[in-house]
């Protein structure tokens, strides 16, 4: 027979560390129980870190982005006061670094799930600015020599980018690749050359345009290395549910992949798609119409159908109605002898007629006109001269600075008429 009639031993599997530990480890079930025993009087309860904060405070949070790094990081701000675009020093992923704050503060209630918190260190000074700059000189050395040593090994990856961590004691080199590459030699000739930790970072096309940052097509800043915190997740898929060209160079964004600005309307065009038919759908319609859809229009929820009678009409949203079924016997016709397209005008669903705001109004002045005062009733209106010296006297109100004349017939003109024109005498 083939192979051991017996099962491997643990001491031929695990290493020299694990069987130091399996012989140090209580062989017998009742020193089990002694050791067991004394460990929970040592610790009769083992309760996990607790911090200073309860559940429920209210703490107070801004958020940081380090040079290369895409996404940004909340830090809690306490008593301290910080404004936006100020430089501070604290620990990132990659170590402590200098960045800047990139976001206003915001308060948020404490939570469990939020450990641990980090804080800032302190405010970047000048000399922690100046030493960061220098090193901008070191990693554009560093990215030569890495590009000499790619070529020289013929390795299929592309260097992005460079980064300086921990003051200078380790540099990080950032890659794009198709697969996977091989670079161990790579890591030995860079060690030789810069003698630091050296490390390599595969990381995505995407990755690298919010690393470095880029111009989208729209003329602004690329989302993803403004204020994006998870970009990406975007697929084909969302830009055919927004019926949008399938042309590279207008759906694809500066990283060469489908922009992210994609995802922010698909939420719409989903609700909309849900409130129309599919196009080729065989619909019933609510005024009784049969016939197959042939096109869709998501912004002005509209759609166009042919009728089983050979008419292509365009119709609003509210004409389809998906609980409504076909009836059994009935079918498309395959073929007609002619078509009538009436697209150009829109068919509308009839709506309850509301009175508008300026029938409103005429009803208000209608009924203002029959009501009758009953002071007014009793002043009579004049009539004949009366009114006419009324006239005049409201006048005079009006210009009480000028004194009021009356001109009669054959007392020369009135001042206020115009001045006659003079017949020419014949020469």
């Amino acid at each position: 027979m083939k192979g051991n009639l017996y099962p491997m031993t643990r001491k031929e599997v695990l290493s020299d560390d694990d069987i130091t530990l399996r012989e140090s480890s209580p062989s017998s079930p009742d020193e089990k129980k002694d050791k067991s025993e004394k460990t929970s009087q040592d610790n009769p309860k083992q309760e996990p870190k607790s911090s200073k904060y309860k559940t429920g405070d209210l703490l107070k949070f801004v958020r940081v982005r380090f040079p290369g790094n895409a996404k940004s990081f909340p830090f809690i701000v306490e008593r301290r006061h910080f404004h936006y675009g100020q430089k501070v020093l604290a620990m990132s992923d990659r170590g402590i670094t200098v960045g800047y704050i990139n976001s206003f503060p915001y308060e948020v209630l404490f939570n469990k799930s939020m450990l641990p918190i980090k804080s800032i260190s302190k405010e970047a000074t000048q000399e922690d600015i100046v030493l960061q700059q220098n090193f901008a000189m070191k990693e554009k050395e560093a990215e030569v020599t890495c590009l000499h040593l790619i070529e020289k090994y013929q390795l299929d990856m592309t260097l992005t980018h460079v980064e300086f961590l921990q003051f200078g004691k380790k540099a990080v080199f950032y890659f794009n690749a198709p697969t996977r590459v091989d670079f161990r030699n790579l890591v030995k000739d860079l060690v030789k050359d810069l003698k630091m930790r050296i490390e390599l970072r595969q990381i995505s096309v995407r990755d690298r345009a919010a690393a470095l940052g880029a111009i989208g097509p729209c003329g602004l800043q690329t989302c993803c290395s403004s204020f994006l915190k998870a970009y990406g997740n975007v697929s084909i898929k969302l830009a055919k549910n927004q019926n949008l060209a399938l042309i590279a160079n207008k759906i694809n964004g500066a990283c060469g992949q489908i922009k992210c600005c994609v995802k922010y309307e698909d939420e719409v065009y989903s609700e909309k798609r849900r409130r129309l038919p599919k196009e080729g759908e065989l619909t019933f319609l609510q005024n009784g119409e049969k016939g197959k859809v042939t096109k869709v229009q998501l912004l002005a929820e509209t759609f166009e159908m042919m009728t089983d009678q050979g008419k292509l009409k365009k119709y609003e949203g509210l004409f389809y109605d998906p609980k409504k079924e076909l009836p059994e016997n009935w079918s498309f016709p395959s073929s007609f002898e002619f078509i009538v397209n009436e697209t150009s005008a829109l068919l509308k669903m009839p709506r309850p007629e509301t009175p508008s705001e300026k029938e409103k109004e005429k009803e208000e002045t209608h009924q203002l006109g029959n009501t009758i005062d009953p002071q007014k009733e009793d002043q009579k209106t004049p009539s004949g001269p009366e009114q006419a010296e009324n006239e005049l006297d409201s006048k005079d109100q009006k210009r009480p600075d000028q004194k009021r004349r009356r001109y009669h017939k054959n007392r020369g003109h009135n001042p206020g008429q115009r001045h006659p024109q003079r017949k020419k005498r014949p020469q």
